[in-house]
């Protein structure tokens, strides 16, 4: 039920007499569905929306700059509730979570409406022909998808999923149609990597520009995978052969469009043991979120921030953050040392007990780790910094259910919390 929540004052929404408690049953004639609808006829210009109220229906006709939003907000239960996963994936990382945590980290969510809405990638394998219409009639753009092999017999065989349709043809529908994707591999040695990455590559290069660009991401293990299919993790050798494999490609691509098209994570660079690419080479950024160019970016507005600093800041601090990011934290903190010898920072690295010690990217960190790792270290600040992929998104708990104030009782000390390399470096610098 799309139920109204509020108008603002002196919106379009207001000054039509659309009012709180108002249902939206239809747009344009049409039973509204959820709220893509909402968000779609949103940014429409002209379009007519039915609502239902005090028993009765009454439609409205917008007509507005397709810029200027309606103004109207919902109740939660409006919003989507996500859709379960019909795969079982070789390397679901949810089948890989110890159990008696919260309920919530165990939600298999696979719906193509959160990849539109926040970027989430899906398998498209429980999508309709129906939603593929809707998708191609509203233009909900982009999408996230995770192809993991264009080899459909290996792609079912990954996914757990006998029954999942073939991935490249709808791909090409949806592209024909003027979707743009954004597209994920998973890699796992000896099965998607090697000679299959390489036509997977080839094939969703075949879809630029709809298919703006492939992120490839070594497959997480943790130490709770019996009676899991046996799966090897990603070794320095692998590493270098496919960065090398990815970068060879993406110089053929960057040759022919003058951009760069497939990215591996910045794990795999950890893992590879070789230096992670510059600012410049990510574009946009559009895969940050799964781990493309995070300390790139990170470093970048750490400099920028670092222009302006002027002196450090009172007080000693200790960034807390995993093993994968430590060295690359460490070369900011040396370059802001050297300018301010007087600097007092250090990094306490924590060792992933919960998960295993094969899991080493600081957004995996949980709270009884960060303690114990704490409790080893022989100089600990007065401020503790910790990144903000430690912590829920939209709240201060960690993913063993810690909270953050319970950290802070437990340690005793003050925590701030930073969300880029900018906000890290104006911690513990003063900036003009």
């Amino acid at each position: 039920m799309l139920k109204i929540k509020s108008i603002e004052k002196n919106s379009i929404a207001y000054r039509l007499g659309l009012k709180r408690d108002d249902v939206i049953e239809a747009f344009n004639g049409d039973p509204a569905k959820d709220m893509l609808d909402v968000a779609y006829f949103d940014s429409q210009a002209d379009f007519s929306v039915t609502v239902g109220r005090e028993g009765k229906k009454i439609t409205f006709n917008v007509h507005k700059n397709s810029d200027f939003p309606m103004g109207w907000d919902f109740y939660d239960e409006s919003f989507i509730e996500p859709r379960w996963c019909a795969n079982k994936c070789v390397f679901c990382f949810v089948d890989q979570l110890p159990r008696g945590q919260r309920k919530t980290l165990y939600v298999k969510d696979d719906d193509w409406r959160l990849s539109f809405v926040s970027g989430n990638f899906v398998t498209l394998t429980n999508i309709s022909d129906e939603e593929i219409a809707r998708i191609k009639d509203k233009k909900f753009s982009p999408l996230y998808v995770s192809v993991h092999a264009t080899d459909d017999n290996l792609r079912r065989k990954l996914l757990g999923n006998p029954k999942a349709r073939p991935i490249l043809p709808l791909l090409k529908e949806l592209a024909q149609c003027g979707i743009t994707i954004y597209t994920q591999v998973v890699m796992c040695p000896d099965l998607n990597d090697g000679e299959i990455l390489k036509k997977t590559m080839m094939d969703l290069f075949e879809l630029y520009p709809a298919v703006q660009n492939l992120a490839v991401v070594p497959v997480g293990l943790t130490k709770y995978r019996c009676g899991l299919q046996d799966l090897q993790p990603v070794s320095k050798q692998v590493a270098n052969e496919t960065i090398t494999a990815v970068e060879t490609f993406d110089a053929e691509c960057y040759a022919k469009i003058g951009r760069h098209f497939v990215y591996c994570s910045d794990e795999m660079y950890v893992y590879a043991e070789r230096e992670i690419p510059p600012y410049e080479y990510y574009g946009d950024f559009e895969q940050l979120e799964n781990g493309v160019g995070l300390v790139a970016d990170m470093r970048y507005q750490f400099d920028l921030a670092l222009r302006d600093a002027v002196a450090p800041k009172k007080g000693s601090f200790t960034v807390v953050t995993g093993v994968a990011a430590t060295p690359f934290i460490q070369q900011v903190l040396d370059k802001a040392k050297h300018l301010f010898p007087t600097l007092d920072v250090n990094i306490v690295t924590v060792i992933n007990k919960f998960f295993g010690e094969t899991v080493t990217v600081a957004g995996l960190v949980v709270g009884r780790d960060i303690v114990d790792a704490l409790g080893a270290a022989e100089n600990v600040g007065e401020t503790l910094l910790l990144p903000r992929v430690m912590l829920k998104e939209t709240e201060d708990v960690f993913l063993d259910g810690m909270t953050l104030d319970e950290l802070k009782k437990i340690t005793g000390k003050k925590i701030i919390v930073t969300s880029d390399g900018y906000e890290f470096c104006q911690t513990i610098l003063e900036c003009k």
